[in-house]
């Protein structure tokens, strides 16, 4: 086994990657013009994540491409996977026919001797396949937390698929769609063009930030380079998916925006928003969200993937459901600080009564400054 580190993205590596991406196992997110895009605005600029890329090949053949970077927190150096926040699905990039025959135990032995300067090593939102193929680290100290994504597995037809859903939810998304044809001409619109594009992102961008305030979490649209990560993608183009921006409106208004992926034969549900305010009582978030499901049924797709995340309102409408594991491990002492942090986040995103204190307390701040 040979193995290969780059610390930028470059003309050699885009040649090896996007060779491997033709047969690899991987999602989008794993992609090289997904992930250089995010490196270019997000993970340098706001980040400063110094990207450490593992090439294993063997006798010329590529076996695996690991997209990790090293990035900083107070002093803390954390291993992780490129893609952060804007990446749903994480993980290497694997051979399809991969077994731990293609590599041996010495390989993550290998991978340590050549990324020094790590405190510790956080790998998010992982199918069990990787999981298997990273078991063989061995640090001291290390914990798992078990996360869900859900899917739906879609059907031919499309009244079949929504007979199934629940009877009180179709007829309340029936009934929401007429009292919004009242107002109205309603209309669902994908956009085609990087100037319909750009309009659609800039209102999604709107809604939600409208939305983090209102809940009390941070507003991540509001960081100047998350901004332009998301107003990009209207423009920049990418070799095996597409961009997909649609949007709901009632007249000239748009109630409702989404913004996802299309790759393969999978439609990657991403950043949904609504307009909110009194329009928010038509439920147009839901309204879109059919749309959208009966659109990817019509273009003949195989999944519609909700990814990360298990909110109940996703029951309604998947028929499959995935496991996905978060992985830490403390390289040295000082990385027990880190996941000490990571556990007391979690206790406090659990207990109610703390998240509203927090919350309390992030408003009054927001107030006073």
């Amino acid at each position: 086994m040979e193995i290969d580190i780059y610390t930028e993205f470059n003309n050699d590596l885009e040649n090896i990657w996007t060779n491997f991406e033709k047969n690899a196992v991987m999602t989008p997110f794993q992609s090289y013009g997904w992930l250089s895009y995010w490196q270019h605005t997000v993970g340098g600029p706001l980040l400063s994540v110094q990207p450490r890329i593992i090439h294993l090949h063997k006798k010329g053949n590529t076996i695996a491409i690991l997209p990790m970077g090293i990035r900083r927190i107070l002093g803390l150096r954390i291993l992780e996977w490129l893609g952060f926040k804007q990446a749903d699905y994480m993980g290497p990039l694997l051979i399809s026919n991969f077994d731990k025959k293609n590599y041996n135990e010495n390989t993550w032995e290998l991978i340590r001797s050549n990324i020094s300067g790590v405190d510790v090593i956080h790998l998010r939102k992982q199918f069990k396949q990787t999981v298997s193929f990273i078991e063989g680290v061995n640090f001291f100290g290390s914990s798992y937390q078990k996360l869900k994504a859900n899917k739906i597995l879609l059907l031919d037809n499309w009244d079949e698929y929504f007979g199934n859903i629940r009877k009180k939810l179709r007829s309340d998304s029936q009934r929401q769609r007429r009292r919004l044809e009242e107002i109205g001409k309603v209309n669902f619109n994908i956009s085609e063009r990087a100037e319909g594009n750009t309009k659609i992102i800039q209102s999604m961008i709107t809604q939600k930030s409208r939305r983090y305030r209102e809940t009390g979490l941070m507003d991540m649209l509001a960081v100047k380079e998350y901004q332009q990560f998301y107003q990009g993608l209207g423009v920049v183009s990418f070799d095996n998916m597409k961009v997909h921006c649609a949007a709901l409106c009632v007249g000239d208004v748009m109630v409702a925006t989404h913004v996802g992926i299309v790759d393969k034969d999978t439609f990657y549900y991403l950043m949904p928003a609504n307009k909110g305010g009194n329009w928010k009582k038509y439920s147009p978030g839901r309204l879109l969200l059919i749309e959208l499901i009966n659109w990817a049924m019509q273009n003949k797709l195989k999944f519609f993937d909700f990814t990360v995340g298990d909110e109940t309102y996703k029951k309604d409408w998947c028929n499959i459901e995935t496991d996905l594991f978060d992985i830490r491990k403390v390289v040295t002492p000082i990385g027990l600080f880190y996941i000490f942090a990571l556990y007391i986040n979690l206790f406090v995103k659990k207990v109610s009564f703390l998240q509203n204190i927090v919350k309390k307390y992030i408003n009054n701040f927001k107030m006073n400054k």
